[in-house]
Formats: C-alpha cells, sequence, structure tokens
C-alpha cells in the first residue's frame, strides 16, 4: 500500500511538471524592423517552444485581412551554444501593407502556447522613387531635419533602388564635418512595390551628432555597380554585355544652432530625458545600520551613452549613499539612438524614524516643443526601524508593584492554611534537595584542592595565557577586525567590526559601523573615522556583490583601531561593576 502511495505520488509530480511547463510556453512575435511604409515588405517571425505547437498551427492564419501574405517558411533548427541544446521553431512571413495604419494580431491560442496581441504600425509612403519605369536602379537620401542644435541628433537615410540585377556593388561611406556620425544597426534588406515594379531596396540609416555650430556638411555618396545591358534587337545567343553604372545623392548643407542663451546647464538637447528609481527588494524593511538597494534608470531618446546626465544626490541628515559604477545600453529604433543609463545605490541609515531623500531635478532642452524641460526623480520617505541592537537595548524592565510582591509571600493570605499537608510534604522534599547539594559541594571541594596541589607547579608557565585570554574577553572580535585589516580583506573587517560593535563591550552604545564614524568625529578620532569611511565605501561600490571588494589596503585602518582605547571610555549608568576591581 505504501509504495503505491509512493508510485501515485511520483506520477502526480510528473503530471504537474508537465501542465505547469505547458502553462508557461509562449509564442513570441517580432519584426525584422521597426520603420515599415507602404508598399515596402517586412517579414514577421513568430517563434514557438514545442513541436506540437508547429504542427498544430501549420494551417492556422492570424494575420489581418489588410496585409498581403507573400511568403510563409517554416524554420526548425538547433544549435548547441555552451553545451546547452537550444532549438528554434516556428513561422517566418513576407507581408505587405498597401495602407497606412495600425494593425492588430489578437492574442494566439495554439496548442498549448499562448502570445499576447501583437502591434504593426505601417507609415504612410515615402515618395523618393519618383517615375518607377524612368529607372531601373535609383539612389535616394534624406534628413529628418534641415536645422539643428548642436549636439542634437539628426537622423540620415541612404536607400539603393534597383529592380535588375546588380553585381560589384559598392558604395562610399559617409563624411561629416565636425560631427560624430553612428550607423544605427546593420543594413535593412526588403522590397517595394510601385506601379507593378518590384524593387530590391538596400537602405543605411545614421545618427549625425554636430559638433560645432555654424554650417555642417555632409558630403555625396556614391554608389557603383555593373547591371546587364538591355537590348531587344540583341540575339538569345549572343552573350550579355554589362555596363558599369554610378549614382550619387546630393551634397547636404545643415545649419547647425548654438546652445540657447537660457538654457541651462547641462546641455541636453533630447526628443526624451525620463528618471525612474525603485527599491529593490520592493516594500522592504528599513533599519538602521543596513545598506538598502535602490535602482537608478537613466532614459534619453536622442541622446548618446556619453551625453546622458550624472545625477548628484543632495546631502541628507540620517543616511550616507554609496553609488555603484553605471552600466549603459543603447537601443536603436524609428526615433535613433536611445541609451539607458543602470546603476546600482546602496542606502544606509543612521538614524530611526521617517527619512526623506530629496527630489532630483535633471534640465533638458526639448528639440521637438523647443523649450526648456525638467526630467524629475520625486522625493522618496521612508520609515527606518530600529537596529536589532537598539530594540534589545530599549526593552522595558517588569516591575511588579510591592502590594502585589506582598500578595505573592506565603504568609500572606488564608489560601496557605487550605492544605498544611502538602506544604509539609513539600519542606521535607526541599530538605532533602538541600542535603544532597550540600554533600556534593563537599566531594568538589575536595577534589578540587587535590587537583590545585599537583597542578600548583604548572600555574606560572599557563599564567600568560591565561591573563592574555581573560583579557580578550569582549575585544576578542576587534582583534579579528584588526587582523583582517592588516591583510586587506575589506569585507571581513566590516563583518568582525560590526560583530564587535553589536556586543556589550562597545564603547557608548553603538551598534553599527556609521554610528563608530559619527563616534569617532566627536572624540577626536578624525584619522579612524576617514579610515572607516574609506572601508565602508569600498563594501557597497562597484565590487562589492562580489567575492572580495576593489583593491583596499588596511593596514592604516589595523594601525588605529590598535591605538583606539575603548577601556578609558565613561561607563554606562546601567552597567553592573565588574565582580573584581583591577588593584
Amino acid at each position: 500500500m505504501t509504495k503505491l502511495k509512493h508510485l501515485i505520488s511520483n506520477i502526480t509530480f510528473m503530471l504537474l511538471t508537465v501542465v505547469a511547463a505547458s502553462a508557461s510556453a509562449e509564442i513570441t512575435l517580432s519584426l525584422d524592423r521597426t520603420d515599415i511604409h507602404e508598399n515596402e515588405t517586412f517579414h514577421l517571425r513568430v517563434q514557438v517552444e514545442e513541436s506540437n505547437t508547429l504542427n498544430a498551427g501549420a494551417g492556422v492564419n492570424f494575420i489581418p485581412e489588410e496585409i498581403t501574405i507573400r511568403g510563409r517558411q517554416e524554420y526548425n533548427s538547433s544549435i548547441i551554444v555552451n553545451g546547452q541544446y537550444n532549438t528554434q521553431m516556428g513561422w517566418d512571413f513576407e507581408l505587405l501593407a498597401t495602407e497606412s495604419g495600425t494593425y492588430t494580431i489578437p492574442p494566439l491560442s495554439i496548442g498549448n502556447e499562448r502570445s499576447d496581441a501583437f502591434t504593426i504600425r505601417i507609415l504612410p509612403q515615402q515618395d523618393d522613387i519618383g517615375d518607377a519605369s524612368n529607372a531601373k536602379i535609383k539612389l535616394r537620401a534624406n534628413l529628418s531635419d534641415e536645422e539643428v542644435y548642436v549636439q542634437q541628433q539628426l537622423l540620415f537615410t541612404v536607400r539603393i533602388y534597383r529592380s535588375v540585377v546588380a553585381r560589384n556593388q559598392n558604395i562610399t561611406p559617409i563624411r561629416v564635418t565636425n560631427a560624430l556620425v553612428e550607423q544605427l544597426g546593420e543594413n535593412k534588406t526588403f522590397d517595394v512595390v510601385k506601379e507593378g515594379n518590384n524593387f530590391r531596396v538596400v537602405e543605411q540609416r545614421y545618427a549625425i551628432f554636430p559638433q560645432q555650430s555654424g554650417e555642417m556638411i555632409i558630403e555625396p555618396m556614391t554608389y557603383s555597380a555593373t547591371v546587364l545591358e538591355e537590348s531587344q534587337g540583341r540575339s538569345p545567343w549572343q552573350r550579355s554585355q554589362l555596363k558599369p553604372i554610378s549614382l550619387s545623392t546630393q551634397k547636404y548643407t545643415v545649419n547647425v544652432k548654438p546652445k540657447p542663451q537660457n538654457a541651462l546647464e547641462p546641455w541636453l538637447p533630447a526628443k526624451k530625458l525620463e528618471l525612474e528609481a525603485e527599491w529593490q527588494p520592493k516594500n522592504q524593511t528599513f533599519r538602521v545600520g543596513d545598506p538598502a538597494n535602490l535602482d537608478l534608470i537613466i532614459k534619453g531618446t536622442g541622446l548618446l551613452t556619453t551625453q546622458l546626465p550624472t545625477v548628484t544626490f543632495p546631502e541628507e541628515d540620517g543616511v550616507t549613499i554609496y553609488r555603484d559604477t553605471p552600466q549603459y545600453r543603447q537601443r536603436i529604433n524609428r526615433f535613433g539612438v536611445n541609451s539607458y543609463h543602470f546603476e546600482k545605490i546602496a542606502v544606509i541609515p543612521n538614524k530611526s524614524g521617517e527619512i526623506t531623500i530629496p527630489e532630483v531635478k535633471v534640465p533638458w532642452w526639448n528639440v521637438t516643443t523647443d523649450q526648456q524641460e525638467y526630467a524629475t526623480l520625486p522625493a522618496q520617505t521612508i520609515r527606518v526601524e530600529q537596529s536589532s541592537q537598539q530594540i534589545n537595548n530599549n526593552q522595558p524592565q517588569t516591575v511588579i508593584p510591592e502590594a502585589q510582591k506582598q500578595a505573592m509571600r506565603p504568609d500572606a493570605g488564608p489560601a496557605n492554611n487550605q492544605d498544611t499537608s502538602a506544604t509539609d510534604s513539600t519542606y521535607d522534599y526541599w530538605k532533602y534537595i538541600t542535603f544532597a547539594l550540600a554533600a556534593m559541594w563537599l566531594v568538589t571541594l575536595v577534589l578540587f584542592l587535590r587537583q590545585k596541589s599537583q597542578s600548583r607547579s604548572l600555574i606560572p608557565q599557563d599564567r600568560d595565557a591565561s591573563n592574555e585570554q581573560l583579557r580578550q574577553g569582549p575585544h576578542s572580535t576587534l582583534r579579528e577586525a584588526i587582523a583582517a585589516a592588516k591583510v586587506n580583506d575589506a569585507k571581513s573587517t566590516i563583518q568582525h567590526l560590526a560583530s564587535w560593535l553589536k556586543n556589550d563591550s562597545s564603547p557608548a552604545h553603538l551598534v553599527n559601523v556609521t554610528q563608530l564614524i559619527r563616534y569617532c568625529r566627536e572624540h577626536q578620532y578624525q584619522a579612524l573615522a576617514e579610515e572607516l569611511e574609506m572601508l565602508q565605501s569600498v563594501c557597497y561600490s562597484a565590487q562589492s556583490n562580489q567575492k572580495q571588494p576593489r583593491q583596499w589596503k588596511g593596514r592604516e585602518l589595523a594601525k588605529h583601531l590598535s591605538g583606539f582605547n575603548t577601556d578609558d571610555q565613561e561607563r554606562p549608568a546601567d552597567k553592573l561593576p565588574q565582580l573584581y576591581d583591577k588593584r
């Protein structure tokens, strides 16, 4: 029966695992590019996770009727990456939209897999081909703006249209005076259908950031290739003639305006700038001395990562802030360059109660509205609880009123006379226990005297070690912190210091390193305070999540800690005197 129950439980677990895996399977939809216009082909990739879904969706049509399906291809490939077997499967659609607008693919449900709704946006047609029957190859270029501010993003797009086969294709690189140029991704290839003619298009996009006001010149770009020369009178047996061609874009002159006089620093000409901050984890509990993690994100549209601002947090009494090394990312879409600044911040409260981190504002210039705006990080108020040591020190003692003490005495009331026999029995019981304890004490005393006489000769050689252990007592963790500092082990040093501060031997009831720093500054230990601040900075900065923080030299801290004499501090009033005074 037991084996049967065990078998049923295993089967149930396997079924639940399969169901959970199926429920988490997701259909993913993606486009080959984001800037799609009328009469331009584009590719939609639908990726699934299970082969059953691939078979079930073979005949399913979920493309909106307004979009023409020019081709549908199923793919199923397997690769091994870092020893992991990875399979990709799904469908690749070649689509064409003849009208601009927004089209939505509803949520898909194929087999055990699901997807969210997917939106496809089609922009109005770009009328830069001209007469489709006039030439077989065309070269076109356009600018997003004719006038920009210094350091503002300018988008430059080059397209090669061809309706014939071309060989030996080449295009000269872009040349711009006094500007930073960045290509926006790889070349895009697609088709454009116009007046019954099909053109293969190769598109290159660039982001240009002028670095000097005045005139900026974009030199012509030249495309060269060889194509088959068509001749109506040519015999089918005659050899085809290759014809070289060369096309160039026009020379562009852009007016670059200087920074407006009323613009604030830093100068950030952008389409959009946002500041975001989030505590990790959310809804966490803040305690004195415990670091809390804050994730800061800066998003800039139309800015390079090197242009993103550095956010400065105002100093606030009650918290210490340590910044990590920021990470940067850059993404490309139809708006050009989108830059992201990710940074982890350690916030250490050093007092309890409500603490407000002030609002942060960064000025930027909106190039769309041509006016000054501010990216704002709202003020955040946190409630900080006392540390565990502070809570223990503040626990109230239980006080029994005198009247209640008298009522608890054995002779306080008539209830004591209700059961005289029980009282006599209890009295005899405790009498026997007292006699037994006295006998054991006498035996212990005899053994002690005997041992003392035997080991008297060993006392002188062990006296120094015993005194050393007695002296170490509560300072043992401080000695361990000094030893760790001497070998430059920052994490062990701060851990031993925290342990030392949490026991009763620390001066002035300090409970964390931040309070020790403040204590040192108040009692003229400036050098020690500076070394402790450097230790905190190392432990809560860029490599704080690694096994060992960045290189740190702790010999100075070890020297100052060795000279930090806590025995001379005033003994707190609530401490009991030592059992034996030092004579």
